[in-house]
């Protein structure tokens, strides 16, 4: 045991289901939500297909939480997926995945705080012209939240999560006391468009949307009874994020209607026009800023715990691995905020949010094969919990995740291969890191 005030590498177990569950809606619920309901009714046309699509995301998700329930729940450890990788397929593997999560993690903090600039903007127009500090400001703001201790950023998320939550119920509610539509007719037919490419580029866009689900697998070590509890606020997560998604739905389409929906680009503000008229950019403008500074807090101590759990394993530099009395990995806290900062102010955010989407499938399919993997080689291993009706959900998820990758590839090439030299570029970079280890023992 370490003495008082001084850094170990263990992490501070303080934190409970409600933080789990924060955590979950904290980083699902997104902009997204607000803007793909009108493209995936331009897709869909048939209220009953697009409410029925908007299900289907959340049962894909939720069989793909019930395999990271069963990782989370066998190896309990702080850092995401990275760490059932290496359980699973050694360290290339497990650096490889480590790597790409580390980089979509920051840059989601990167776009989380540019973004909220944007929305900013349109309550301080001043705003617009310091966007790159103000977007650095929101960062270093929240990593210097984190570096006062887990506990007080727990606190903080569970707060912030209720607030975002709350304010899209909100609106789901303002947009029932609304009367219904005055035309409930299917919007007309796409033209030369064929129901199974619309139903591929629908689920494109909402699966997106659920993205965020597994968030409290990164805090395995410092959630009480780790086992039990982050399989509860997975699946309790999720299941908050699929009641706010389908009843926003459902109020859009009473706002707005099928063919209004569907001729929305923007269908949060298209339906709160209807309710609060000239203040409506004002308050989506705030409950984005809410929202996307949610997000922002959340990546960063994800990112910095994926940092904290390969260096922990010998991957990376040693310093990140400790941890200070008050539970944070400080340097690599700091580790992870430089790397946000230098994409904020290198202007590289933009490309790799269009690489994330691949990296986050990357993931979800290296979970699977752990599974498998794990299954095969353990399979006399304490399985707090198991995956009923195993191999069935694991295999469906899987191959519908391939397919999903296969589609991004096909559908952006360009994006699709730079991701895969990222990818590629995780094997020098665990070789400089192994080699700078073993000439400073």
């Amino acid at each position: 045991m370490s003495a008082p005030g001084t850094a170990s590498s263990s992490l501070l177990r303080v934190l409970g289901l409600f933080f789990g569950i924060a955590v979950s809606i904290g980083c699902t619920l997104g902009v997204g939500i607000l803007r793909q309901p009108g493209p995936v009714a331009a897709y869909l046309r048939e209220p009953w297909l697009i409410m029925l699509m908007w299900l289907a995301g959340a049962v894909y998700s939720a069989l793909g939480a019930l395999n990271v329930a069963e990782l989370v729940a066998m190896v309990p450890r702080a850092g995401g997926f990275y760490v059932y990788a290496r359980e699973a397929m050694g360290d290339p593997v497990g650096f490889a995945v480590g790597w790409s999560d580390f980089l979509a993690n920051t840059a989601a903090a990167a776009y989380a705080a540019t973004a909220a600039v944007e929305f900013l903007a349109r309550i301080a127009p001043n705003a617009g012209a310091h966007g790159t500090a103000l977007a650095t400001a929101f960062i270093l703001a929240f990593a210097a939240l984190q570096w006062f201790g887990i506990r007080l950023s727990g606190r903080v998320q569970q707060t912030a999560s209720a607030i975002a939550a709350t304010a899209l119920m909100g609106l789901v509610v303002a947009c029932f006391t609304l009367p219904a539509a005055s035309s409930s007719a299917p919007a007309p037919p796409a033209p030369a468009a064929t129901l199974g490419a619309a139903l591929i580029l629908a689920v494109q866009s909402i699966v997106v949307t659920y993205d965020g689900w597994y968030e409290p697998i990164y805090f395995s070590e410092e959630t009480y009874q780790a086992a039990r509890q982050i399989p509860r606020a997975i699946f309790g997560g999720l299941a908050l994020v699929t009641s706010i998604y389908i009843l926003l739905n459902f109020a859009f389409l009473r706002a707005l209607g099928p063919a209004g929906l569907a001729a929305s680009k923007f269908a949060a503000a298209d339906a709160a026009r209807r309710v609060f008229g000239p203040l409506t950019d004002l308050l989506l403008s705030c409950v984005a800023c809410v929202i996307l500074l949610t997000l922002l807090h959340v990546v960063l101590m994800t990112g910095t715990r994926i940092l904290f759990a390969v260096s922990r394993d010998g991957l990376f530099w040693p310093a990140a691995a400790r941890v200070a009395p008050n539970g944070t990995p400080r340097f690599a806290l700091l580790c992870t905020t430089a790397v946000s900062l230098g994409l904020v102010w290198t202007g590289t955010v933009d490309r790799l949010i269009a690489l994330a989407g691949f990296f986050y499938v990357t993931n979800y399919c290296s979970s699977y094969v752990s599974v498998l993997v794990l299954r095969k080689q353990r399979p006399q291993a304490v399985r707090p919990f198991r995956i009923p009706f195993y191999p069935v959900p694991t295999l469906l998820v899987f191959a519908a995740s391939l397919a999903f990758l296969a589609g991004a590839v096909v559908s952006d090439r360009a994006n699709s291969m730079y991701a895969l030299l990222l990818l590629l570029a995780s094997i020098p970079a665990r070789l400089l890191f192994r080699t700078r280890r073993v000439s400073l023992q």
